[in-house]
């Protein structure tokens, strides 16, 4: 009902009925979906079809009893058989205003999540938090970072909705001030009031926030596990901070790859899939490894990056585009490496890589060696030749495996184009 309110489709139906199955199997019938019971014990069922979701729970008491038990005024609306819009007499108001405003405290306290809702709802739906219930949030988020919180996968699939909206910078900043980013994300507000100097005009936590805003600007189309190595690619510097009296900043070295496990930790307790962590993890351990200003070494980089690619390359023009703001003159002029090697890698994109002139078999008769390491080195060593146009054909690949096998063995220097 508020969705419809302000003239939005809804993709999901809560409805309230004294026989939740049979109302379930006739709804299944009608949208031509499939009916299945969501918790059989408490008669709780469900209709999915298509990308709409119906769902059905028993009618106990008065419907407005069971509105006036609803977390926020905006979502404690139904429409009876006549059509009829009934729930709290200042809803209307919260939903002409866009006011969040919580129906009782004790309501937002029956579940620990709701107030990690009502800051998604801020975000999603552009609402403003009444001051009281403002203050009800900020106290539950303070007993929560001791007490009863909510399942990590409900966390995690809060958490992923703010992440995914257009002002996504914006609801991790609210979820910070409401003391929820210290129940969830504590190695993130870590970085809060940890000042940095230098090249840097932000603490850590503000930059990373600013990072994630000039992503979204910049690539909206960015998915979860990008904007994620955006708010963490600095999450390791508040242990590792070390004052330069030489340089006269602070300096994190090694902050990239301790960077890199920590986010993955964080991301493992939200419940994140192995794959979605693992690109995370090289995003934030390779956000330091910025591309060549040369031609010829910037396809090397594109190269070795590929499996990250392009999300590296924008992952690295928020960091810098975040990095001094103002204080950085002509931001696009310092982001134009970084742009540069983007066409690069749509140009590349456009070519198809050329096969490998040579295979493992070949590579291990040619040079006397059993299967093993060396031999993957190699052939990764000949792709990159080939791509750069160093080897055209056989007798060429043939000749730099051996040149590339005795410089690996005698551990000489290669020349630099090599």
């Amino acid at each position: 009902m508020r969705d419809l309110w302000w003239g939005l489709t809804p993709l999901d139906y809560d409805f309230a009925t004294p026989d939740p199955e049979s109302a379930a199997r006739a709804c299944s019938q009608a949208v031509a979906g499939s009916a299945f019971p969501l918790d059989e014990a408490r008669g709780h069922w469900r209709v999915q079809a298509g990308g709409v979701r119906y769902d059905f729970t028993p009618l106990t008491g008065k419907l407005v009893d069971d509105l006036l038990r609803r977390d926020y005024t905006v979502n404690a609306l139904a429409a009876n058989a006549r059509g009829a819009v009934l729930g709290p007499s200042v809803a209307r108001y919260d939903l002409e205003r866009r006011v969040l405003r919580a129906l009782a405290r004790g309501n937002l306290e029956d579940d620990p999540l709701r107030p990690l809702r009502g800051v998604r709802l801020m975000v999603t739906h552009a609402l403003r938090p009444e001051a009281r219930t403002w203050t009800w949030i900020r106290e539950m988020a303070a007993r929560q970072r001791f007490g009863r919180r909510p399942a990590w996968e409900r966390v995690r699939d809060e958490l992923e909705r703010i992440l995914a909206h257009r002002r996504a910078a914006w609801g991790f900043h609210a979820l910070w001030k409401s003391g929820l980013g210290d129940v969830y994300l504590p190695e993130w507000t870590a970085g809060a009031e940890v000042e940095q100097r230098g090249f840097h005009h932000l603490d850590v936590l503000r930059h990373q926030l600013e990072a994630l805003h000039q992503l979204v600007l910049r690539y909206p189309q960015a998915g979860s596990s990008l904007r994620w190595a955006a708010l963490l690619h600095d999450v390791a510097k508040p242990l590792l901070r070390l004052w330069d009296p030489e340089r006269g900043y602070y300096r994190f070295f090694f902050h990239d790859e301790d960077g890199a496990a920590l986010a993955a930790t964080l991301l493992g307790r939200l419940r994140y899939g192995r794959a979605h962590v693992a690109k995370v993890r090289r995003l934030v351990r390779r956000h330091m490894k910025t591309p060549p200003a040369s031609g010829r070494g910037r396809r090397r980089w594109l190269l070795r990056h590929l499996p990250l690619l392009p999300d590296l390359l924008w992952l690295q023009i928020a960091d810098r585009a975040a990095t001094r703001g103002a204080l950085a003159g002509d931001v696009e002029a310092r982001l134009a490496p970084l742009y540069a090697a983007l066409e690069d890698l749509s140009n590349a994109a456009h070519r198809a890589e050329p096969p490998l002139l040579l295979g493992g078999d070949e590579v291990m008769a040619l040079l006397g060696l059993e299967p093993g390491p060396a031999v993957g080195r190699a052939l990764t060593a000949l792709r990159e030749a080939q791509w750069l146009g160093d080897v055209r054909d056989e007798e060429e690949a043939r000749r730099f495996v051996q040149w590339w096998y005795e410089t690996e063995a005698t551990g000489a220097e290669r020349p630099k184009d090599a």
